[in-house]
């Protein structure tokens, strides 16, 4: 038996053969002593993914290539404890927690893993009403939105009969302090568990990992309020950091090449695109898009299309959700549903090529910010049109690149009827006060043989190496956001265990993380064993450095000569251990 994480990593790595692996994803061909496919992570026709058996895989066409691991973690969208989760599946084998994790982490994964046991019960219960006596008037309801029963089981869709969950969960074992962990029973006053759903359709939230995470649930009644209610937030639940829809659109992904996101705010936009044949789409739940999720995002596609609802709130939540994404790096496109209508309600009136037109209309984030912007002035009066140029010209100061800015400069000299010379004068009379200004990163870059250590071994903290679970690196900490960042992954340990996406949402916060991140993704797996041990060693010798300067101070200005004999012994131990 594997004796620590390493070890059991090596043992299932042994047991995994990446052709079995791979072919569960794409067909292979032997030729040449290695196997061959068309590329899963880029659309080709001309086959130039190899597989070979010693356990790697590397694309000719995208470049894309690793370990069975990171062909995982690449094909499933997900981190490295994800892919190592899948494997271990398919392996027949579990994930072990080993002692250097401690028992409230071990206590916490099994807790984990309960509540996820009870969704995954739950979501078959109400599948299973769904499709019972007791489902009648949900299912004529989806009926009535042209949702076929293949839908329905793609999505899992339920029904809650009131109260009915409670009784159900409690003859499969679980207590009630798991149901209301859970945030699918909730209690009276007088200590009465009830069916927070009850009586609504059921949409289960599904995670990358197929895991069922929360539950949304809809009214069918006209009128009734409020429309939508989700379960709470959970262990197993954080909304901030889901979209829905990511186990449709990853199956979409390997059938198919699929380059572009659609984001859409609810969960009825993504099942009925999903029903027209449009099965690239998520959905942010309603909430305003977040950080997190637009680097959730990214794991998908670099093309984002954002089609919100085209009342007065969608618009809004558009504007929002635009500057994160562009944040981010994503190419970024709007789609304007006409007449005020959500995604849903379009493609039920007009159909997939209705829809698929919308996407060929679809104007790229500039652009369609400079045409919101316009809408506020009216540009057949010249006051009016020089406003707008002026506020327009503040813009392009978010732009990236100088092409993109000549561009939009005409964009602007056509729309306001003004000569892009006087443009040009006005967006360099203002560059100084408005232009972005240089990320922060670049004017505070810090660098020395502590900071290069310090940032791969925080990585390696966060990202689950063995060593540096074992290890207190707060001693070794002379830097405030190093200090800041590590407090932040204390806090998370109390209650699970952290992970590399924790590090990634504290990037706003703290500009180290983005050195701390390029540090660690230089890395390779053979590499970081013995790359974490020279960093400690090196953390060593600069936290020696740090207490023979201050020894030396001390010495310096010591009287008393037995005081002085005692302080330089302790300095030529520390020195000895420094040459070491």
């Amino acid at each position: 038996m594997a004796e620590n994480f390493k070890e059991w990593l090596e043992e299932l790595k042994g047991r995994i053969n990446i052709v079995d692996v791979v072919e569960g994803y794409v067909t292979l061909n032997r030729k040449g002593g290695k196997y061959w496919a068309c590329c899963p992570f880029h659309h080709e026709k001309t086959p130039s993914f190899s597989v070979d058996e010693s356990g790697v895989f590397y694309c000719f066409g995208c470049h894309k290539g690793g370990d069975v691991i990171s062909f995982v973690q690449d094909i499933e969208h997900t981190d490295f404890m994800g892919a190592v989760s899948i494997l271990a599946a398919k392996a027949g084998m579990s994930v072990p927690e080993f002692s250097h994790k401690g028992d409230g982490a071990a206590v916490s994964k099994r807790k984990r893993d309960r509540l996820y046991a009870l969704m995954r019960e739950a979501a078959a219960y109400y599948h299973a009403c769904l499709m019972s006596e007791a489902g009648r008037q949900a299912l004529a309801y989806l009926d009535g939105r042209g949702i076929s029963r293949s839908t329905v089981k793609s999505f899992g869709l339920g029904f809650a009969p009131q109260n009915g969950l409670i009784e159900h969960l409690r003859e499969k074992g679980f207590g009630k302090d798991e149901m209301l962990d859970c945030g699918v029973a909730g209690e009276s006053r007088g200590g009465r568990l009830y069916d927070v759903l009850g009586g609504r359709l059921i949409v289960p939230i599904i995670n990358n990992l197929r895991q069922v995470i929360a539950f949304g649930g809809r009214v069918m009644e006209k009128g009734e309020q409020p429309k939508y209610r989700n379960t709470k937030e959970t262990v197993i639940f954080d909304k901030s950091r889901e979209l829905f829809g990511q186990h449709t659109i990853k199956k979409a992904m390997i059938e198919g090449a699929v380059d572009s996101v659609i984001m859409v705010e609810g969960y009825m936009d993504v099942i009925s695109l999903f029903q027209a044949g449009i099965k690239n789409c998520m959905a942010s739940m309603g909430t305003a898009l977040t950080v997190q999720q637009a680097r959730l995002l990214k794991r998908y596609a670099d093309k984002v299309y954002i089609s919100y609802d085209g009342d007065a709130a969608g618009q809004k939540a558009t504007m929002r959700g635009l500057d994160i994404l562009y944040g981010e790096g994503l190419s970024v496109k709007v789609v304007s549903v006409p007449g005020g209508k959500d995604p849903d309600e379009y493609v039920r009136e007009f159909g997939k090529r209705g829809y698929m037109d919308l996407l060929t209309q679809a104007k790229p984030l500039f652009e369609y910010k400079l045409d919101k912007l316009a809408e506020g002035y009216d540009l057949s009066v010249a006051e009016d049109r020089g406003k707008y140029a002026v506020e327009a010209v503040k813009v392009l100061y978010e732009l990236k690149n100088p092409a993109q800015v000549e561009v939009y400069m005409d964009y602007i000299s056509q729309k306001a009827d003004i000569a892009k010379p006087v443009l040009v004068k006005q967006y360099a009379q203002g560059g100084e006060a408005a232009a972005k200004p240089i990320p922060k990163l670049e004017l505070t870059r810090k660098r020395g043989k502590y900071y290069n250590a310090m940032r791969y071994v925080l990585y390696a903290l966060f990202g689950g190496a063995e060593e540096a679970c074992e290890q207190d690196i707060s001693q070794y900490m002379t830097d405030e956001e190093h200090k800041a960042i590590y407090l932040e992954y204390e806090r998370i340990r109390c209650t699970r265990e952290p992970v590399l996406d924790d590090l990634q949402a504290l990037a706003d916060k703290y500009p180290e993380v983005e050195e701390i991140f390029r540090e660690g993704k230089r890395v390779t797996e053979e590499q970081a064993p013995q790359l974490f041990r020279d960093c400690m060693q090196s953390l060593e010798k600069e936290k020696n450095r740090r207490e023979m300067a201050e020894l030396t101070k001390r010495i310096d200005g010591e009287k008393d000569p037995v005081a002085r004999d005692l302080l330089l012994a302790h300095y030529a131990e520390i020195a000895a251990k420094n040459k070491k």
